[in-house]
């Protein structure tokens, strides 16, 4: 898994860079509230082929300055800054939540992503997807498309539950 956060598009031609301009070109997207933050996770298969996701954080600085407007994490921020604020400079204290505050909100972006690919998969996007000539060239109606997708997802479900259950089966058989 390769995992790359940039705050601006990449010089393809490495050649032409020039160092000094990278670190000026940095403290500038580092004053730009405006600018986006954005998280690329890259997989490869096994099998020769992978895919990319990307997680965008628009206005990343108007973020990171507004973390703590959220009254939930000014209470959290209260009472981290009470149970590690004696050991730890409360600038470098905030920093490292606002990073843990970031790492949850990206977390969440992917887990509501998924979610939302599930259930377009569901639908119109999903059969349309099926039956484009160009990715998966179907030829079932929409109705048998869909249950027999439903099928198969309960066959994963169950799959998945009986795996589980074997695992922690096995966790608890074995000698402490």
């Amino acid at each position: 898994m390769n995992n790359m956060g940039l705050f601006f598009k990449s010089n393809k031609d490495k050649k032409d860079i020039d160092p000094n301009k990278i670190l000026k070109d940095i403290e500038k997207i580092k004053k730009d509230k405006n600018r986006n933050y954005s998280y690329t996770i890259n997989l490869e298969s096994p099998y020769g082929w992978g895919y990319s996701v990307t997680v965008t954080i628009s206005r990343f600085g108007v973020f990171m300055d507004n973390v703590l407007l959220d009254p939930s994490n000014q209470k959290e921020w209260n009472d981290i800054k009470e149970l590690y604020g004696k050991n730890v400079d409360e600038k470098e204290l905030l920093k490292v939540f606002k990073f843990y505050i970031f790492i949850a909100y990206l977390a969440d972006a992917l887990d509501n992503s998924k979610n939302i690919v599930i259930s377009n998969a569901k639908g119109s996007w999903g059969y349309n997807l099926y039956k484009d000539e160009y990715n998966f060239d179907g030829k079932l109606d929409q109705k048998a498309f869909m249950e027999l997708l439903a099928k198969i997802g309960e066959y994963y479900t169950t799959k998945l539950a009986k795996n589980t259950g074997e695992k922690i089966d096995q966790k608890s058989e074995q000698p402490k």
